[in-house]
């Protein structure tokens, strides 16, 4: 389903790494999917997404216990008439191995661990995701979430 979104973030927030600050991330989020028009249900998906993927990247940083001096985790988001993308990037650890093991939910899926399910839901609800580790820089991932109809 590769349509192509843009690249160039239209807006950046940038918030320290604290779980009090995933609900402006959600507000955010959520305010511009409402006006690109989006619906409530896939509002919601795009929401509980960034919302997992920025409390990852906040646990990441905070068990690696990173140095206040280095920034929080940076939102950027890309908008075009036909999808929204978002990017969360961290200086958290390399989580590759994790992200490969991800699949979206499925019928065979095991329901009956304790934790681990955040990459999954992700890739679950939106419609692509892409993660890049750069050493000594960090992580970005991007998901993009398509308008239905567009």
């Amino acid at each position: 389903m590769n349509h192509a979104c843009p690249t160039q973030p239209a807006v950046t927030l940038e918030v320290p790494p604290y779980p009090d600050n995933l609900v402006i991330v959600r507000l955010m989020v959520g305010l511009i999917a409402e006006a690109l028009g989006f619906a409530e249900t896939e509002t919601l998906q795009i929401e509980l997404s960034v919302d997992e993927a920025c409390a990852n990247s906040i646990a990441a940083m905070q068990e690696n216990r990173v140095e206040e001096t280095v920034p929080g985790v940076r939102v950027e988001i890309a908008i075009e008439e036909r999808c929204l993308q978002i990017a969360i990037i961290d200086r958290g650890r390399n989580f590759s191995e994790h992200f490969e093991r991800a699949l979206p939910f499925h019928e065979g899926t095991d329901r009956t661990r304790k934790r681990g399910y955040g990459l999954q839901i992700i890739k679950t609800l939106m419609d692509e995701v892409q993660y890049i580790h750069e050493a000594g820089v960090g992580n970005k991932l991007v998901l993009t979430k398509y308008r239905s109809g567009v």
